[in-house]
């Protein structure tokens, strides 16, 4: 279990995040939104150590984080960043075993167990047949693809994923969450990512934190916390919300776009 308990991170005298406390179960993905700036990838890269807080704790299965060697810490918790070029003459395939290096001995010699991680990593990301293609390469999509192979080559209990469908089509958003989802819950991983398309919300979280200028405003089921009410407060728009016609859940429709019928 991943435990957020009244964390707060500040740049500088710049409060990021302040007092926000959260759990995610193990088979469980908790979904993080609010406006740009509003602390979301601030929470996802202090709990993955990058950042320190200044008060608070984070600790996996009850263990602190900021207790835990760096090593030990990446058999437990594996990262895919928002996607920015990948430069270096990296293949894919290489890139994609980077995730296997907590794994690997004092000689960082990869065996059998490390290529099949990867195969299967690539697998996953419908990316075998990019596994000889330089990442300089490679579309943003693509990149991000690599990213999602990489923290999965890395077989850990907990995935943290910052903004994981950037840049990537109709088709991938949908492959990727899926393969999310369904990792989730056959490998009972724990799950926190930070998402921009609200409407893609209600499709993989079983939870959803709304956060407002770095604080926790609410945190409940997709149903619960996307309602008009939230999501016009916390995005200072006006937004009518729908059902879906087959699963039932939230779509969001900001008024000020929405073209009227004659």
């Amino acid at each position: 279990m991943l435990k957020i308990t009244n964390l707060t991170v500040a740049y500088g005298q710049n409060i990021a995040v302040q007092d926000i406390s959260l759990e995610v179960i193990p088979g469980e993905i908790l979904a993080l939104i609010g406006p740009n700036g509003a602390g979301k990838t601030t929470l996802v890269r202090a709990v993955s150590g990058l950042v320190s807080p200044q008060s608070g704790q984070i600790t996996v299965d009850d263990q602190a984080i900021a207790d835990i060697p760096s090593g030990e810490r990446a058999r437990m918790l594996s990262v895919v960043p928002q996607a920015r070029h990948m430069g270096g003459a990296f293949t894919v395939e290489q890139a994609v075993m980077m995730g296997r290096t907590a794994h690997m001995g004092w000689l960082g010699r990869e065996c059998q167990d490390d290529r099949d991680a990867v195969k299967l990593a690539l697998e996953q990301t419908n990316l075998k047949d990019f596994a000889h293609r330089s990442i300089s390469k490679l579309s943003g999509g693509e990149q991000q693809r690599v990213l999602l192979a990489r923290a999965l080559a890395q077989s850990t209990p907990v995935l943290m994923l910052d903004e994981p469908t950037n840049h990537l089509d109709l088709q991938h958003q949908t492959s990727l969450l899926s393969l999310v989802r369904q990792l989730a819950q056959e490998k009972q991983l724990t799950v926190m990512m930070a998402l921009h398309d609200l409407n893609l919300v209600s499709f993989v979280a079983d939870q959803v934190a709304l956060i407002v200028n770095g604080l926790l405003q609410c945190v409940g089921t997709p149903p619960e916390v996307l309602s008009s009410e939230n999501i016009s407060q916390a995005y200072q728009i006006p937004v009518d919300i729908v059902s879906h016609p087959r699963t039932g859940s939230p779509i969001i429709f900001p008024q000020g776009i929405v073209k009227e019928r004659d």
